[in-house]
């Protein structure tokens, strides 16, 4: 595969998993702040944006409708949910040889059918459109592509995209506050509250659902979960790239990441990991873009 097909689909893989992740961490949060009159609704907005990195800095953004604005429907913001899909959208024009027709007639679609502008009284809506848009677009991406390369590449960027999005929950998180109400939260931020359920079959507490988030090994969206998947596919990869099996371990530089950040995770007490979870958090943070890094010295840009 042309690396510049390869890592236009990585990206695709990334890009759609960013606008459903963010879709569903705001239909929460969002949701939550309009519905409680108690809410400082500045800072709770100020919160909404460090999950996502950004900075807001004049008082003006600190409203639920310029969230809606700058997160949801600005197109010109990769990391808004249209800006996603839009920048996904993009990088499939230039792999349409590698994707079904079903996959891009989808994924145009979806990012056509995105909303231009939001209101708080009609964000649930415009937030389940994207959710349910990017759930057909990879259910058909499963269904209708051989497991070759451009899958693998895709499966990757999602994988990355997912881990990095839960430790971005994570981080923002506040561990202080162990009240049913803040862990539903951030179980629903997850989509993991009925997930979380079905296996504790009780009542929600603090320390089990952060396990749960960073440890379960079958749950799809754990962090833990997803590195072992990621480590899988990268095996992959690199066996279709012509790498044999080393005796001596992986030379591929992505999969020592990805290595030793599953061993930190699965293999520490959960006590250990939250001793210094902002840190914590902060590193697996980093991992996705240190892999990210190794995927392009190895395939995107090899030799530079």
């Amino acid at each position: 595969m042309l690396s510049r097909i390869a890592e236009a689909v990585f990206w695709i893989g990334r890009y759609v998993e960013r606008a459903d992740q963010t879709a569903r961490i705001l239909d929460v949060s969002l949701q939550s702040i309009t519905e409680d009159a108690t809410h400082d609704v500045g800072r709770a907005c100020k919160d909404v944006y460090s999950i996502f990195g950004a900075s807001a800095q004049d008082p003006q953004d600190h409203t639920v409708q310029r969230v809606l604005d700058r997160l949801v429907t600005d197109r010109t913001n990769p990391s808004s949910v249209a800006g996603a899909l839009q920048t996904a959208r993009e990088n499939a024009r230039g792999a349409r040889e590698v994707l079904s027709t079903e996959v891009w007639e989808s994924l145009n679609t979806t990012t056509l059918g995105m909303a231009r502008s939001v209101r708080p009284s009609r964000m649930h809506g415009a937030f389940q459109f994207a959710k349910d848009r990017c759930a057909v677009v990879n259910g058909l991406i499963d269904a209708s592509m051989t497991r070759d390369e451009a899958w693998l590449f895709l499966r990757v960027g999602q994988l990355l995209e997912r881990v990095d999005m839960v430790a971005r929950i994570l981080q923002g998180h506040d561990l202080e506050d162990a009240t049913d109400g803040n862990v539903v939260m951030l179980l629903r931020s997850c989509s993991a509250h009925e997930a979380y359920i079905r296996s504790y079959r009780g009542r929600v507490r603090a320390a089990r659902a952060i396990e749960f988030l960073l440890l379960d090994s079958i749950f799809p969206r754990s962090a833990a979960h997803c590195l072992i998947e990621l480590d899988e596919a990268l095996d992959i990869l690199a066996k279709l790239h012509g790498s044999s099996f080393d005796r001596m371990g992986t030379e591929d530089p992505a999969r020592r990441i990805v290595g030793r950040a599953a061993a930190s995770l699965r293999y520490r007490s959960l006590d250990d990991i939250v001793a210094d979870f902002d840190t914590e958090m902060e590193q697996l943070q980093r991992v996705t873009v240190a892999v990210s890094r190794a995927l392009k010295s190895t395939y995107f840009e090899p030799g530079t």
